[in-house]
């Protein structure tokens, strides 16, 4: 057996990309000799792949750190910290437990655990590979062995229940690495849940070790500039819907970015408008806040301005719709003036078949009007229901990030103008803001390194020039991770720039980074979603491997989730659901979008009740297209062997 080497590694599994955001992980190992080593990964996030992709997403390469039944693994991660619910974050869960790999215990805020498990529900993932989460916060440390002790802190996000982390490695009882981990995050106030107070921080972190710092690169590239408060951002709001008071709203918001969502819902009571809420990611989020009212949750009874005693109807300022139905509904009872719709497309998504409603509404033909003014029709609408006029106004608040949307988005903002529509966009002076982003500013960035060094139990020795610690850019694009190695090394401070693939061996007080792959030999596995018979009931879940321009080398295996009830009086629709899977799936065959989806039907044609999933591994379908394979590719769904791995 090889002697593993002592001390502790951080290898960067995803998150510090070549040219795009997303599918953010870090691995963390520590080894002491006599004692069983530890391994903890930060967040398992997915990347969303370009819209000329046919994939939903791309995940990284982990099955080298999970068990599942066709894939031993000797390094197991023994546990998974969770820093908030955005997609980037969680999303490899979804897939990986989809793909029957057994994960360890999972540790997030009560607000991240909710959204993980309604995703595991929203994909059918059966209960036996469903993780176990524990709900973490500040103040609570979690103990893994007696080597590595983890210390959750509040940050503010776009999102509720966003943490960061300290994480502290023993070696001979004595620290070898103290790693602060911001997560995403900014300094400012958030209307919803904790957020970053500095004081509770500078108290928090005045008992730690720190040796390492690890921070949020996202906005490092935008130029210094002031940051809207949410209470600015509600009054330009409502200051816009004044100026166009006969106009109906379009707002486009992130679906799990409760604290952004909080503007729309806060300025729609202002000026008296009721708010329809279309985009399904957004359910859970106004769920959340309507069970907050109910059990008199201060903070909420605060942003709508209700007072102790006072009743509240949230179901008149809020209405979900689960159907085009519900949308017809709505704009039969109230006038154009009088709505304020909530719609999916924030990053203007334009995948084929899956359209947001923002693109959707882009996509209609112009109206016309007649020579006094009067509208003559509506045209051909993209959207089945929704139309847009010169009557219409559309609040894009979301700042596009240029390597994932910049182009779309601009497209999408001229077609609703020539709509006749009014857009109204972030703007570069705070009475033109409606939204703050999520992610520090340069100011903000460098703020938090100084509280953090300044602060920290080994302060004096650090302040003084007698240790180094180091500062390493997380969560970018080269250009970002660049940009803010680039700020705090003209603060005098030690940086690392550190790429997917990439390691850092902490021992004995010495750091050293060791390179990984190059971004041409990195694979991603690219994961395309079907719902067979509608939103999430039967799903299909194709996986294959793909290079760095998502580009498919092979497959690797699909996996089909079939769920019918078992009551027996529902007989006549199970047979009529399981058909239409087995149509689908036929059709997918026939596309060629998956070798394996005939061998799926056979299996699960005699199975009628209840859920079944068939997964196959890469050497399965391999085996079962041996003669007629029409891959040219050998590489296999196993982590790329390196350095001591």
């Amino acid at each position: 057996m090889k002697k593993e080497k002592q001390g502790t590694t951080i290898e960067f599994i995803g998150g510090n990309n070549e040219y795009r955001i997303g599918a953010n992980s870090i691995l963390i190992k520590h080894a002491e000799q006599g004692k069983q080593t530890q391994r903890i990964m930060i967040d398992a996030g997915a990347l969303f792949t370009p819209d000329w992709t046919s994939y939903d997403a791309a995940i990284c390469d982990m099955s080298g750190f999970f068990e599942n039944p066709y894939n031993h693994v000797s390094e197991p991660v023994d546990a998974i910290f969770i820093t908030h619910c955005h997609e980037d974050h969680i999303g490899a869960l979804i897939y990986l437990a989809a793909a029957k790999y057994k994960l360890p215990k999972i540790y997030a805020s009560d607000y991240t655990k909710a959204f993980i498990l309604s995703e595991m529900d929203k994909y059918n993932i059966p209960r036996e590979y469903t993780p176990e989460i524990e709900t973490v916060q500040q103040g609570k440390t979690i103990c893994l062995g007696d080597n590595i002790e983890v210390s959750p802190f509040n940050v503010s996000h776009s999102t509720k229940g966003a943490l960061g982390f300290h994480i502290l490695t023993k070696t001979n009882g004595k620290n070898n690495a103290g790693l602060v981990f911001s997560g995403d995050y900014h300094l400012g106030k958030v209307p919803f849940g904790q957020c970053f107070d500095e004081e509770e921080y500078k108290d928090f972190i005045s008992d730690k070790f720190v040796s390492h710092i690890f921070t949020d690169a996202t906005s490092a590239t935008m130029s210094e500039e002031s940051v809207v408060t949410f209470d600015k951002a509600v009054e330009n709001t409502v200051r816009v819907l004044k100026e166009h008071p006969s106009k109906q709203v379009f707002s486009a918001v992130i679906a799990r970015s409760v604290q952004n969502l909080a503007v729309d819902l806060k300025a729609a009571k202002e000026t008296g408008r009721t708010v329809l809420i279309v985009s399904a990611g957004l359910r859970q989020s106004v769920n959340i806040l309507e069970a907050g009212l109910k059990r008199n949750d201060s903070e909420i009874l605060k942003l709508f301005d209700v007072k102790d005693g006072e009743e509240f109807d949230f179901d008149e300022l809020v209405k979900i719709a689960h159907s085009s139905a519900d949308i017809q509904k709505y704009l039969n009872k109230y006038k154009p003036q009088e709505r304020y719709m909530i719609i999916s497309g924030a990053f203007a998504e334009n995948k084929s078949g899956r359209k947001s409603c923002l693109v959707l509404i882009s996509e209609q033909n112009k109206v016309s009007y007649d020579a006094k003014g009067n509208l003559k029709g509506k045209g051909m609408s993209g959207h089945q229901i929704f139309t847009a006029d010169r009557d219409t106004l559309f609040m894009l608040r979301q700042r596009p990030i240029e390597s994932i949307n910049g182009e779309k988005h601009r497209m999408v903002v001229s077609r609703l103008k020539a709509l006749g529509s009014t857009v109204i966009l972030n703007g570069d002076t705070p009475d033109e803001k409606y939204q703050r982003t999520g992610h520090a500013n340069q100011s903000e960035s460098e703020t938090f390194r100084r509280l953090t060094i300044e602060n920290c139990l080994n302060s004096e020795r650090l302040t003084a020039g007698k240790d180094d610690v180091f500062l390493i850019s997380v969560h970018g694009d080269v250009e970002q991770l660049k940009a803010l190695e680039k700020i705090f090394r003209k603060e005098g401070s030690k940086t690392l720039l550190c790429l997917n693939t990439d390691t850092i061996e902490i021992s004995d007080g010495k750091t050293q980074k060791v390179e990984g792959l190059s971004f041409d030999d990195q694979p991603w596995i690219c994961v395309e979603k079907h719902s067979l018979s509608g939103h999430g009931v039967d799903d299909v879940f194709i996986f294959d491997l793909c290079d760095k321009n998502f580009v498919k080398q092979d497959n690797l295996y699909t996996i089909v989730n079939i769920n019918t009830s078992v009551n027996p009086h529902a007989k006549k629709e199970n047979t009529y659901r399981l058909n239409k899977a087995l149509e689908t799936a036929e059709k997918l065959e026939e596309e060629g979008m998956s070798m394996s989806n005939i061998e799926i039907r056979n299996k699960i044609r005699g199975d009628r009740r209840g859920r079944r999933t068939e997964s196959y591994t890469y050497g399965q379908i391999k085996a079962l297209r041996e003669e007629k394979s029409k891959s040219k590719h050998k590489k296999k769904f196993n982590r790329k062997e390196r350095g001591g791995r």
